[in-house]
This record gives structure tokens, C-alpha cells and sequence, in this order.
């Protein structure tokens, strides 16, 4: 009973030996895989590369630029000619000026706002003709009339424009002369803008009432255009020269207004479409559409140049002077130079983003590599643990061995 029991000790002794060695395997094999990890990550650090801050000469360059008298002019390239006798380089040069610009500009909701209102029209002074005998006047073949109070038709009218224009009202009734064109519009002027028209010294002034008159652009009053206003008709032509084929330029009605000390100018057509466009018929100035003005004002503009030009140099090879080939004038150069500070700074950003992104690599890394140890060094414990239970397990399996031994010698010296 004895001996069977040691070998059954013995057995689940081995059995745990071998399932020790069997863990001891594993634990070694997990421990190359993190050593292969740890490989890795190394060769992943070797690859990085270290940003590099960049150098102000990198973005610095020898600039030449001379004073022609009016402004200063900067060169910007300087191509050598090989076959022109008189001329050695080909010189690309500006300077900045303030140039009369027409400018479009969409206006987000504008709130127009369309009104009946006395507007004042020019005539032709050709097209007024006087018949001294008969004391009566013409515009373009329409004899006028005397202005009648009693006529509630004329009365109504010639009241509402001289609430525009209170001037008329000062004028004697008898020099008041009425008229309707051709479009069925009633239309005032005096005697004054008549015999001035007839002598040839200026246009008749017309006044008439109209309904959906633009009054007003949000809070500023609109009026017509006055092309004897030197001020609007130089931005009024500039603005056609700059937009030839827009319906601005073909209009025959432009309405202006001025808003933060800039003047604006829109059409008829436009200010109308915007005033129309209101979604809700009860709040007509709200969620227009936009409406298409212009305005016109000086924007500094670079103004480049490519001209021939004989370039002399002195004894360090920069250039001290140069003559161009529309002209006898010889300037002196300036030299000196110039850093590009906008792609330095782009630069500098783009060096602190990179090395922003290097350091978190190397974080990364350093924390992988740290996570590797740390699994490393509890594997490694585990292994001394498994190194220590097999050489008991050894040191037990021994002993009883010699246990068994001692039972068989035993047993079989007895039938000895």
C-alpha cells in the first residue's frame, strides 16, 4: 500500500513538472514576441525624422529698386539679352498706385423701398423751339400750356412736386408751363429753364410725378443720378467703362445714394426687381433679394512693366544703374535685401506643427516601449516563480524516488 501510494505521489509530481516546463515554454515564447515588439519600435524610432527649423536666408534675397522722379519702382526679374547691341537685360519692375476703380457689389436685403415722388428730367435744349408771335413753347413738337390751379388733375401734381422741390412754389403761376409726353406723363417747367433752353446756354429742367420712385436703400434716401454733379459722373462713367456689358451701363434711370461716405449707383430695373422680390407681401423691405450696385473708388493696384534696359554693374557684380530704352534717363540702384517674412512665419508654423508631431511620436513610442517592459519584467517574474516550484518539485520527486527505491528493495530482498 505503501509503495503504491509513492508511485501515485510520484506521478502527480512529474505530471506538475511537466506542466510547469509547459508554462516556463509559453512564458519564453511570449517574451520573444515582445522582444520582436520591442525590435519594432526601436526600428519605428530610427525611422523618424527630426524636424529641422528653418533660416531667415532661406527666405532672404538681394531686391534692386530705383526712384524714376514719381514712384518707386521695385525689380522683380532681369533676363540677360545675348543679341541686342544697346541693351543688356530684359527688366520686369512696378510700383503701386492708387487707380479710379468701378467696383460691382451685392447688397444682402436691402430693403428698397419703392414710393410716388417728383423727380426731375432733363430736355435737350435743341428740342425746345419758342414762337415769339403766338409767346408759346414747344418740347419736341408739343406745344406746352399755361399751368391752370383750376385743373384739379395739374393742381394735384405741381402741389406733391413742389413738396420736393419748394422752390417752384416761389415761382408766379403765369410762368408755370405743363405738358404731357409721350409716355402719358405730366410734366412742369418754367419760363427761366424755357427761354434758357431757347437761347442755347443750358438743358430745360422737367418736373412730373411718378409712382414706384425708389425713395430709399435701407435708411439712406435715393435720388437720381445728376450727371452735372462732377463727382457722380466721374464714378457713374467709370463704372460704365468697368461694366460695358452689364444692364447697369444700358439703363436710362440710375438712382444713388450714399452710405458711410461712399457713394453708391444701382438702376431702375435693378432697384425695382430687389424692391418686388419680398417674399411676404406684407412686409415689402424684408428678405429682398440682393441688389447689384456699383460704386467707384480709388484701390492701389500693382502696376508691372517688361521693358529692355542697359543694366551697368560694379566691381562686386551688383547692379548700380539703369537706363531704359524708352527713355535717356538714367537712375541709380538702390540694393538691398529683402526677407519674405509671410513665408517665414509659414514656414516657422509648419517647423512648430512638425515637431509638435515628432514629440507625440516619440511619446507614443516611449509609452509602447514602456508598456513591453513592463509586460516583459512581469513575465520574467513569473518565470523565476516557475524556476523555483520545478526545483522543488525536483528536489520532492527525489525524494520520493528514493522512497520507491527503498519499497522495491525491500519487497523483493523478502523472497530472497
Amino acid at each position: 500500500m505503501g509503495m503504491a501510494a509513492s508511485q501515485a505521489r510520484y506521478l502527480g509530481l512529474t505530471a506538475r513538472k511537466t506542466n510547469v516546463e509547459y508554462e516556463g515554454q509559453q512564458i519564453n515564447q511570449a517574451r520573444t514576441a515582445l522582444a520582436n515588439q520591442s525590435a519594432n519600435t526601436f526600428n519605428e524610432l530610427l525611422a523618424l525624422e527630426v524636424p529641422t527649423a528653418p533660416s531667415t536666408q532661406d527666405y532672404t534675397t538681394v531686391q534692386y529698386s530705383y526712384q524714376d522722379g514719381t514712384y518707386g519702382e521695385t525689380i522683380t526679374d532681369m533676363s540677360p539679352l545675348d543679341n541686342d547691341p544697346n541693351y543688356n537685360y530684359l527688366i520686369t519692375h512696378y510700383h503701386n498706385a492708387d487707380v479710379y476703380t468701378g467696383i460691382q457689389n451685392k447688397l444682402s436685403n436691402p430693403q428698397v423701398v419703392l414710393d410716388t415722388k417728383s423727380v426731375q428730367n432733363s430736355v435737350a435744349r435743341t428740342d425746345v423751339t419758342h414762337d415769339e408771335d403766338q409767346d408759346t413753347y414747344s418740347i419736341a413738337g408739343t406745344v406746352l400750356q399755361n399751368y391752370d390751379p383750376l385743373v384739379e388733375a395739374q393742381k394735384d401734381n405741381f402741389d406733391k412736386i413742389c413738396e420736393d422741390y419748394p422752390v417752384l412754389a416761389n415761382e408766379d403761376p403765369a410762368d408755370i408751363f405743363v405738358y404731357t409726353d409721350a409716355n402719358g406723363t405730366m410734366n412742369f417747367t418754367t419760363r427761366k429753364e424755357l427761354d434758357n433752353a431757347v437761347a442755347g446756354t443750358a438743358d430745360t429742367n422737367t418736373y412730373s410725378v411718378q409712382a414706384n420712385v425708389p425713395t430709399y436703400v435701407g435708411n439712406c434716401e435715393v435720388s437720381a443720378y445728376d450727371p452735372t454733379d462732377p463727382d457722380q459722373k466721374a464714378a457713374y462713367d467709370k463704372i460704365c467703362e468697368q461694366f460695358p456689358t452689364e444692364g447697369f451701363s444700358a439703363s436710362d434711370s440710375i438712382y444713388t445714394w450714399e452710405y458711410q461716405g461712399r457713394r453708391y449707383f444701382a438702376s431702375l430695373e435693378d432697384l425695382t426687381a430687389s424692391a418686388i422680390s419680398a417674399p411676404d407681401s406684407a412686409k415689402p423691405t424684408e428678405n429682398q433679394d440682393k441688389l447689384i450696385s456699383y460704386y467707384a473708388e480709388n484701390v492701389e493696384t500693382k502696376i508691372e512693366r517688361t521693358q529692355k534696359a542697359f543694366v551697368d554693374f560694379d566691381e562686386s557684380g551688383r547692379a548700380q544703374s539703369i537706363r531704359f530704352e524708352d527713355s535717356t534717363a538714367v537712375y541709380s540702384v538702390n540694393t538691398e535685401t529683402v526677407t519674405d517674412d509671410n513665408a517665414y512665419q509659414d514656414a516657422m508654423n509648419q517647423y512648430n506643427y512638425d515637431m509638435q508631431v515628432y514629440e507625440k511620436k516619440i511619446a507614443d513610442i516611449n509609452a509602447k516601449t514602456e508598456k513591453i517592459q513592463e509586460e516583459d519584467r512581469t513575465l520574467e517574474l513569473r518565470l523565476r516563480q516557475l524556476d523555483t516550484e520545478q526545483e522543488a518539485l525536483q528536489t520532492e520527486m527525489e525524494a520520493v524516488q528514493k522512497v520507491i527505491e527503498k519499497n522495491i528493495e525491500s519487497t523483493f530482498k523478502t523472497f530472497e
